[in-house]
């Protein structure tokens, strides 16, 4: 399987601070087998799961599974796993084509996410050779449906809190669990579960089946959205669970955690684009056939301007997304990329919010009613930034981490930022917008380190400032390997160098003072000044282009 944890063969995770962005992979440039798969997702979720829609979410949960055990006999279930298992032992790519083509209906998306990716990788990733010979050929069929059960009721962002406890039995045969997790994907589905269970000082995993005596989930939550999903409390009392069963070795679940989180946030920027899609493709029909004032509202200027901002915003986070897939592909390992995976999380679901919420306003009034397409997918998207850990817990992560990695000495960014501080007096070379939004990250994050030093993990706004501008240079990167040049990337480079250019100055002003910051914006007015670009008269041509083609386009 391509998921290996293998060291790197090429840059670090949160190199793309450093220089050099290196390949990303593009939709236009499938291979023949990544063509097949999405076709294959795609005609799946627009002819067996968009009918079903209204089923699901009644909810219908026997409807729910059988569509779990038709993508399984598809492969689709089974992308991630190894051949020798019943899978189609394919790569990060694959896997993130099905995500992304799946993604037409939040509750089906999230079921087949909840036991496809966290549910099933775990064992693939950290099960012994018995564990897996037991297991994973019904989870790849969807024979049994996987769910992952780490939060708790006060454990959630802060998951190694836990109180859950599994105490050995005196003959060391079993492991006794008591506790109770919370909001668990599935968890009325499930036939597996991946419990997370303090062992004394440490935290284990351990694969639960829902059979076991002791085991037991909750009724189901009332949620805004996803009404289709399965969400309960898994309660646990004195449930006796084979020491067989434990995944990894004891002491080894924050490992498993933290690496299936970071593949779950891959995994959700992936399904993140392919729902960003499924809505714009709806918002452009509607508009096409809804007539005001004697013709299409598709034809209005404003109208068309939204419509090519959802494209854009598309764009942007698919090109983020599959470079993501072509590093981990390349052969570098979960927890080396977790800069990466937590980037594409954010961004893809920040990305979502704004397309479901044009897609609304261009549906109008109609976009308010329960049942619209449009309404279903605004409720659906908003847990987005809440799923496999909050956006402001992940921002922290993506700056917490490039710092700790450079005092570490795995990430040359002190260097980095010493010549950028070097170049404040001089005049700025000219660079791409990517560039650009490199070197605001760079001359903020040394700002921010020369102001707070080791008490800068406790400074959480500017964190997150830095944050956002390494999440601008990852995504421009993307978009600039992707499409050098051409309306697409020069109005993504504007929009995008617009925001980065306030996050930054506002986090100068937190930071610095006086001549130092005097000069410190002036640096920055110059590098990031630019040839004027003209928005509005780029986004009106892209919704065009849009709106004619029907769907999205590039």
């Amino acid at each position: 399987m391509a998921m290996t944890m293998t060291e790197a063969k090429g840059g670090a995770g949160g190199s793309f601070l450093l220089g050099a962005p290196g390949a990303t992979l593009a939709p236009a440039g499938f291979n023949e087998q990544q063509q097949l798969i999405a076709q294959t997702a795609e005609r799946f979720a627009q002819e067996e799961v968009l009918p079903a829609a209204e089923a699901i979410e009644q909810p219908d949960y026997a409807r729910l599974r059988g569509l779990l055990r038709a993508a399984g006999a598809l492969g689709l279930t089974g992308v991630d796993v190894p051949e020798a298992y019943g899978g189609l032992g394919m790569d990060f790519a694959a896997s993130a084509i099905v995500a992304d083509h799946l993604a037409v209906l939040g509750s089906f998306s999230v079921a087949f996410g909840a036991h496809a990716g966290i549910g099933t990788l775990p064992l693939a990733l950290f099960g012994n050779e018995e564990q897996k010979r037991k297991y994973l050929p019904r989870l790849a069929s969807a024979e049994w449906v996987g769910a992952y059960a780490l939060s708790e009721a006060g454990s959630g962002s802060d998951a190694l809190a836990m109180r859950t406890q599994a105490r050995p039995s005196e003959d060391g045969s079993v492991f006794v669990l008591n506790g109770e997790k919370m909001w668990i994907s599935n968890a009325g589905i499930a036939d597996l579960f991946t419990v997370f269970a303090r062992t004394g000082e440490s935290v284990s995993a351990f694969l639960v089946e829902a059979t076991t005596p002791g085991v037991e989930t909750g009724p189901e939550e009332h949620k805004m959205g996803l009404l289709g999903s399965s969400t309960r409390a898994l309660r646990l009392q004195e449930a006796r669970v084979p020491s067989a069963n434990v995944l990894g070795g004891v002491g080894e679940g924050a490992h498993i955690a933290f690496r299936i989180l970071n593949v779950g946030r891959f995994k959700l920027g992936a399904a993140c684009i392919g729902g960003a899609r499924n809505s714009l493709r709806d918002a452009i029909a509607y508009a096409r056939q809804r007539r005001a004032f004697g013709r299409p509202i598709a034809d209005f200027e404003l109208i068309r301007q939204q419509i090519g901002a959802m494209a854009l915003h598309l764009h942007a986070a698919e090109a983020a997304v599959y470079r993501v897939a072509q590093l981990l592909d390349d052969g570098h390992s979960l927890e080396e990329y977790a800069i990466e995976c937590a980037i594409v999380k954010v961004h893809a679901s920040e990305m979502l919010d704004r397309v479901v919420d044009a897609a609304v306003q261009i549906h109008g009034g109609n976009g308010f009613v329960r049942g619209n397409p449009a309404e279903r997918a605004y409720r659906d998207a908003r847990v987005n930034r809440i799923f496999e850990g909050t956006n402001e817990i992940n921002r922290l992560l993506i700056s917490g981490t490039i710092l700790r990695r450079a005092q570490q000495g795995r990430l040359a960014l002190a260097a980095a930022v010493e010549r950028t501080q070097a170049e404040l007096l001089g005049a700025p070379a000219a660079a791409s917008p990517a560039e650009q939004a490199r070197k605001a990250a760079l001359l903020v994050a040394g700002a921010a380190y020369r102001r707070h030093g080791a008490a800068l993990e406790e400074k959480q706004t500017i964190l997150a400032a830095v944050a956002d501008l390494a999440i601008a240079t990852f995504v421009l990167q993307a978009v600039e390997a992707r499409q050098p040049e051409g309306a697409f990337t020069a109005a993504i480079a504007e929009a995008t160098l617009d925001a980065a250019e306030v996050t930054a100055r506002r986090a100068l002003c937190a930071l610095s003072e006086g001549d130092e910051l005097r000069t410190q914006l002036a640096w920055l007015r110059r590098r990031l000044r630019r040839d004027p670009v003209n928005l509005h008269r780029l986004q009106l041509e892209i919704g065009g282009q849009q709106v004619e083609a029907g769907h999205y386009t590039t």
